[in-house]
């Protein structure tokens, strides 16, 4: 569809408009006057952007308050030359009624044609039309030129008349001309939907002024945190509707005003002013301003996204395996301890699933959207930790990041931060971890401003922190803060009942990438699981599960798979042990195998025993059972 709407006033008009344009690009009306503006008032609604038309009928469209732009077919200089000779050819004395525009060329015409024409420049009203007309025929006029109204009423008032009618050119000028303001109301139209989108989908309160302190912006946050709307509030000075707003200051200060303090309604903000300078003169304000609460939670936000590290907790309760009566206890005490804020002392031996249980409470607790970030004590120096902890400022020391580093603390506020092996903290590093807990409040390294934080602490250790304090290598006042909540996880030997499901678990994790598919343990195999000592816990039963995965065993998985599974990486760290970097590898070969071939043989040996008790002696029946023979059988139980 077009959208330029040409309404034509004569019908020589419309016809030089169709051979200018495709009608595809204008559409092409016979109207004028009272019709033309009717037509005009439904034009913006049927989607049209630009009206052409001439004469008297664009005043009209333009005074009836249509916002459309009407882009006039103008009438030349020749246009009157023709129209002046048309009329001379009628009668001798010749009058021209027309606006001042028209009429302002005319003595030039005169001096060339050495003619007197009867001039009156007509202003914008039908009234003054039928008196112009009346003027020239009082000062002798016997043929009036003029556009098509003033012509009507020049043969309304028994005079002739010639109508100046506008050129081919004229027309394509004003085609041209209509297109190019389409396109530029399309540009302005589009900017100022940008400005609106920028203005009221903003989190910001955004209001702006002129010179006199009225209200010549006013967005849709300004309008939530006032009260007050926007139609009603533009065109008022600022004092009325935020009457402890200062704004207006600036206008004599010329000065920005940043981070200012402010009371809009029933709503406590943080303002920013600035003037709008041109010529060094002060044209308006513009003021942008922020609830105090939101900035605090984007605060969180923004501290979160300052971590390189992923910052959430990975892990459920419903994802700690096992039902034996000390899992189920414990997890039943953790999920109590998720329900509040206080700190928890999580106690347990390497590889018992102390990170595992910080995990699961912090997703479960009321901070379960806020940040969980993790750091091991035992795993940096302590220079190198205290960074990690606290942050550090940009020139704190060498090697310092540019910019600096928020902290750990920093980067966990508003969530959990867990401290596991935090009995490995130095003594320097504990005094520093107390203050932070009793003030809520951290220091970067090298600075000396005082950075608020709010964060829920769960400390984990595998040593006996009472004893600790006792031998003076743990600060007192810091174990009390942090044993509030005391969790104690059992080590996995003590889990007889989860040890068989848990390896099963693993097992088909590690199975599922080779592409093999898990086996089944036999009897033997699993009693070998069950009365291992386990002193890695979970982590050890892992490792061997990954070692098992890798094995070559066909459905079932025997005693002796399970047997060189749970040794081999113990084993191999014992003999790297015992052996000096300078052995030869036929020492290292021999020794690795004396220290397997002992280890091995004392856990078959206790093995053999328990299916011999199972069997009440019958050595066949144990050798049935354990896959080998009665020969066998004779000999391992007898190493």
């Amino acid at each position: 569809m077009s959208e330029i709407l040409f309404f034509a006033t004569y019908p020589e008009l419309a016809q030089f408009a169709h051979k200018v344009c495709d009608t595809d690009d204008v559409t092409i009306v016979n109207a004028r006057m009272d019709e033309a503006v009717k037509q005009a008032w439904s034009a913006e609604k049927k989607g049209y952007q630009v009206i052409i038309t001439r004469g008297f009928t664009s005043l009209m469209i333009r005074n009836s308050g249509i916002e459309l732009p009407v882009v006039d077919v103008s009438v030349s200089g020749y246009d009157i030359v023709r129209a002046y000779y048309q009329a001379k050819k009628i009668g001798d004395k010749v009058g021209i009624i027309d606006t001042e525009d028209v009429i302002f060329g005319v003595d030039t015409f005169e001096e060339i044609i050495e003619d007197k024409i009867i001039k009156y420049t007509c202003s914008n009203d039908l009234d003054d039309i039928s008196k112009g007309v009346k003027y020239l025929k009082d000062h002798g006029v016997e043929v009036v030129i003029a556009k098509v109204a003033m012509a009507n009423e020049a043969r309304k008032q028994d005079m002739k008349s010639v109508i100046i009618t506008s050129g081919y050119d004229a027309v394509r000028r004003a085609i041209c001309e209509a297109k190019r303001v389409n396109s530029v109301r399309k540009q302005e139209k589009r900017k100022a939907e940008q400005l609106k989108a920028i203005l009221n989908f903003t989190y910001d309160g955004i209001i702006a002024l002129d010179d006199t302190g009225k209200i010549t912006a006013f967005n849709r946050v300004a309008e939530q945190l006032s009260g007050w709307k926007a139609e009603n509030a533009l065109g008022r000075f600022i004092t009325e509707v935020i009457p402890k707003a200062h704004f207006h200051r600036l206008l004599k200060t010329k000065q920005p005003e940043i981070g200012e303090f402010l009371e809009i309604g029933s709503s406590k903000v943080v303002a920013n002013g600035v003037p709008i300078m041109v010529d060094n003169r002060v044209e308006g304000i513009v003021s942008t301003f922020q609830q105090i609460d939101r900035l605090q939670k984007l605060e969180s936000k923004v501290r979160r996204q300052l971590s390189e590290r992923g910052l959430a907790a990975k892990y459920q309760f419903q994802d700690i395996t096992g039902k034996s009566a000390a899992l189920i206890q414990v997890i039943s005490l953790a999920k109590e301890y998720s329900g509040v804020d206080s700190t928890i002392l999580i106690y347990g031996q390497t590889g018992s699933g102390k990170e595992m249980f910080a995990h699961a409470v912090h997703n479960a607790s009321k901070r379960r959207n806020e940040p969980f970030v993790a750091i091991n004590c035992a795993a940096l120096p302590e220079s190198l930790l205290e960074s990690e902890l606290f942050g550090y400022v940009e020139g704190a020391f060498t090697g310092a990041r540019k910019g600096g580093k928020a902290g750990m603390f920093e980067m966990a506020h508003g969530g959990t931060l867990f401290l596991d092996e935090v009995g490995e903290m130095s003594p320097m590093l504990q005094a520093r971890l107390l203050r932070v807990i009793e003030q809520g409040e951290v220091m970067r390294l090298g600075d000396s401003s005082i950075v608020p934080v709010n964060v829920r602490l769960i400390a984990a250790t595998h040593r006996d922190l009472r004893k600790m304090v006792e031998n003076q290598e743990f600060r007192e006042d810091l174990y009390y803060r942090l044993n509030v909540l005391s969790l104690k996880i059992p080590p996995l030997k003590y889990r007889d009942k989860d040890i068989i499901s848990i390896a099963y678990q693993f097992l088909a994790e590690f199975c599922s990438r080779r592409g093999k598919p898990p086996g089944k343990f036999t009897p033997e195999a699993e009693k070998i699981l069950l009365n291992y000592s386990w002193p890695g816990n979970i982590r050890e039963l892992r490792n061997a599960m990954e070692r098992l995965g890798m094995r070559p065993w066909k459905n079932e998985i025997g005693f002796m798979d399970v047997s060189k599974a749970l040794l081999l990486d113990e084993e191999e760290d014992a003999f790297n042990l015992e052996l000096s970097p300078e052995s030869s590898s036929i020492q290292k070969n021999d020794m690795y195998s004396s220290i397997l071939d002992k280890r091995i043989s004392t856990v078959e040996k206790h093995v053999i025993q328990k299916v011999l008790q199972e069997c009440e002696g019958k050595k066949a029946e144990a050798a049935r059972r354990l896959g080998i023979s009665r020969t066998t059988l004779w000999r391992k139980s007898q190493d």
